[in-house]
């Protein structure tokens, strides 16, 4: 009793203890995360340095084709201050993005220590590899734009996902044509995942099995059908990590590569570019080979591990979803997943593209049902569940 009255004494700010800190340190973490991007190699920033030489029109920077024009011509009309240097991007996204995951944080529950140290190394991550001119912040603004579509104070769900499955077939046409791919993956995952959430009664394990199994089969079916109704887009797909990784292997700077386990020629057999899907998924979602390549790829890797913990364990719950924000949240970024494992080419770009969901990422993590302490009570029904059925066998027995 004394101990609660000294909480209740301790009021608001003590309730909410994680989030008042983690929106105190948003800014030191952001300033140290651009600190030490000052200080590592070049290579990782060889898209950002092309990307920033077109945009100031550098002749001696070879520009490249796609994706890289849209992105120097988009940093071209919004640079309204002059800059020229990546330092100067990187400080004024930093500082601009930062804030807005200010306020993204504001409108969170209360997270537990272990959801605060996840969202604080979000906030590194964007401000070492997203926040700076390139690609991958454009990707965020995407995602951020659904993030809104997902606030908009409708009750109805599915007019809601058919507006975020518009704003990535927009980027689809704009940006990253791949991202047509996305959106249709996302509307066929909401649909799966609405029929799982009215099946109750199933184990935790078996609905996660079932959900796995379910998207893999999703993709199978996805290639079959492109295979006979789009076989120009379907050959693409079938070359695309073979041509992203021609010329890569042995080079000093792609240790980090995703090459196919199963050897053979992938772009004519769907059957072999299947049962690779499915081992680069697992790599990808679980890249404890990233681990022993580094210490220095040990943080990536934890990263990612969390990501799946947070996502795997929803999978158990789906019927117990009472937000619709964050089960609509489940769609899209399984949909992002699904085409992802598809096209990456290495874990580095892998965890930078994942990263730039975090609009809607934060959306399926950050929630009360994802905190330790409601896992520990769900594990807790379980076993009294279990317990409850064993009993009654044994009374059947007897």
């Amino acid at each position: 009793m004394n101990d609660e009255l000294e909480l209740a004494d301790k009021g608001g700010w003590w309730e909410n203890r994680n989030k008042n800190a983690t929106l105190i340190l948003v800014f030191v973490v952001m300033l140290a995360a651009k600190l030490l991007t000052m200080l590592l190699p070049a290579k990782y920033f060889y898209d950002n340095n092309r990307i920033l030489g077109m945009a100031n029109e550098d002749v001696g920077v070879h520009a490249w084709a796609g994706t890289y024009i849209v992105a120097a011509n988009f940093f071209k009309n919004i640079n309204v201050f002059s800059f020229t240097t990546m330092s100067q991007w990187s400080w004024f996204l930093g500082l601009s993005l930062t804030l807005v995951v200010f306020f993204m944080v504001l409108r969170l529950p209360e997270p537990d220590m272990v959801q605060t140290i996840f969202l604080l190394s979000c906030i590194g991550l964007l401000n070492i590899y997203v926040f700076n001119i390139g690609k991958d912040v454009i990707q965020f603004l995407f995602f951020m734009a659904v993030y809104l579509v997902l606030l908009i104070p409708i009750e109805n769900s599915f007019m809601k996902i058919v507006l975020a499955a518009v704003v990535l077939y927009f980027e689809s046409k704009v940006f990253r044509s791949y991202y047509i791919l996305i959106a249709a993956f996302v509307l066929a995952i909401y649909c799966i995942l609405v029929v799982f959430r009215k099946i109750r009664r199933i184990p935790p394990a078996a609905k996660i099995a079932i959900t796995v199994a379910t998207m893999y089969l999703l993709v199978c079916a996805m290639m079959v059908v492109a295979s006979v109704l789009m076989p120009d887009e379907y050959q693409q797909i079938m070359d695309v990590r073979d041509y992203s990784l021609s010329g890569r292997e042995g080079d000093a700077d792609s240790v980090t590569i995703i090459k196919n386990w199963v050897g053979g020629d992938n772009s004519t057999s769907l059957p072999l570019f299947l049962l690779n899907y499915l081992i680069n998924a697992v790599r990808m979602m679980i890249p404890f080979e990233l681990a022993v390549k580094g210490v220095q790829y040990l943080p990536f890797c934890l990263f990612q591990v969390a990501v799946t913990v947070y996502l795997v364990h929803l999978f158990g719950k789906l019927d117990e979803i009472e937000d619709d924000t964050q089960f609509l949240a489940i769609s899209i970024f399984l949909g992002y997943v699904l085409a992802s494992v598809l096209f990456e080419p290495d874990f580095g770009s892998w965890v930078r593209h994942e990263a730039a969901t975090f609009p809607v990422l934060h959306l399926l993590v950050f929630s009360p049902n994802q905190r330790l302490s409601q896992w520990k009570r769900d594990v807790k029904k379980i076993k009294g569940r279990v317990g409850k059925h064993a009993n009654s066998v044994a009374r059947e027995d007897v």
